[in-house]
């Protein structure tokens, strides 16, 4: 069996032993290191996890199926507080009933054959490029910066940022340049990695776990502040699979459609202070700004803000 194969069900259902000699086998063909196993529990559900590193960048396995991506509307009950957060912001700005939004706002409901995947615990910027302690432009800010160590300090002359984080004895622990890039250099930036972004349907799969809520952790959300208000919380927690995704609606990622974005609006909706519920919702699993996709994939949209999802398929 190819471990693409590989459904939630059967990967669930293995022994600890032949589960472990599984991930050694997909690690060494895929040149990773396991660094990690065990059970997690998130909403309710239990996943047997593991971790692969690659590079210092880190993946989970996330199994395969065929689950219910998307979101059906018509069975959205909202708790009194979402309600009465949604109609402030209807009469506000015009909008229809909640559940016609929350439809317009979210991909249909469908099912999806999904194979297993390894999937990037973090997103991934293309644009920011790792730099050595030795690279002159980082030897440049650390002697603007001597006698004052600790912390972070960033340079940015002409729109070239610099970033350079100090120890409190004053080493560099991480440096790293931003340079802008298109979503074409972006793409061409991770396939010479081996690697490609997910597509809506496996970010979907990816986020959610197959939960048929509204948000991978239920229908509800925090009466008052937006997610990025909210440094606990369910969203804020690694999902069923290991991964950090959907948390903050300011880190919105690019798919392999140019124009749909997952796991936010840019902030639109929290900067324009459109209402809580509406802010919440585009974290939601299945949220799609359509508007908003578009703008990105225009020529005004961020071109040094690309964040992905990389992914490393298993044949």
């Amino acid at each position: 069996m190819s471990y693409a194969d590989l459904s939630y069900a059967q990967w669930n259902d293995l022994s600890d032993g032949a589960a472990g000699r599984i991930a050694q086998d997909i690690a060494a063909r895929h040149e990773l290191t396991v660094v990690g196993t065990g059970d997690r529990a998130y909403a309710g559900q239990s996943h047997r996890s593991v971790l692969f590193d690659r590079g210092g960048m880190r993946f989970a396995l996330v199994p395969g199926g065929r689950p219910t991506l998307g979101y059906d509307a018509g069975r959205f009950q909202p708790l009194p507080h979402q309600a009465a957060d949604y109609a402030d912001s209807a009469a506000e700005f015009g909008l229809p009933s909640l559940t016609e939004h929350v439809d317009a706002m979210t991909s249909p409901a469908r099912g999806a054959d999904m194979p297993a995947m390894l999937v990037a615990v973090d997103a991934f910027d293309p644009c920011e490029i790792p730099l050595a302690p030795d690279d002159p432009r980082v030897r440049e800010l650390v002697a603007a910066v001597q006698g004052r160590p600790g912390g972070a300090r960033t340079l940015g002359p002409d729109g070239d940022g610099l970033t350079v984080e100090f120890d409190r004895t004053g080493q560099v622990v991480r440096a790293r340049a931003i340079r802008e890039v298109s979503y074409e250099e972006a793409m061409a930036g991770l396939a010479s990695l081996g690697l490609r972004t997910a597509t809506p349907d496996e970010w979907e799969w990816a986020c959610g776990a197959g939960a048929t809520t509204l948000f991978r952790w239920g229908d509800d959300c925090p009466e008052h502040g937006y997610p990025y208000d909210h440094k606990t919380g369910p969203h804020r927690q690694g999902n069923l699979w290991g991964l950090a995704i959907g948390q903050d609606p300011y880190r919105h990622e690019v798919t392999t459609e140019r124009t749909v974005v997952c796991g936010g609006d840019g902030g639109g909706a929290t900067c324009g202070g459109s209402g809580f519920f509406l802010g919440w919702l585009t974290i939601a699993t299945a949220f799609r700004d359509e508007d908003f996709g578009r703008w990105s994939a225009s020529d005004e949209g961020y071109a040094d803000e690309i964040l992905t999802r990389p992914v490393i398929e298993l044949g």
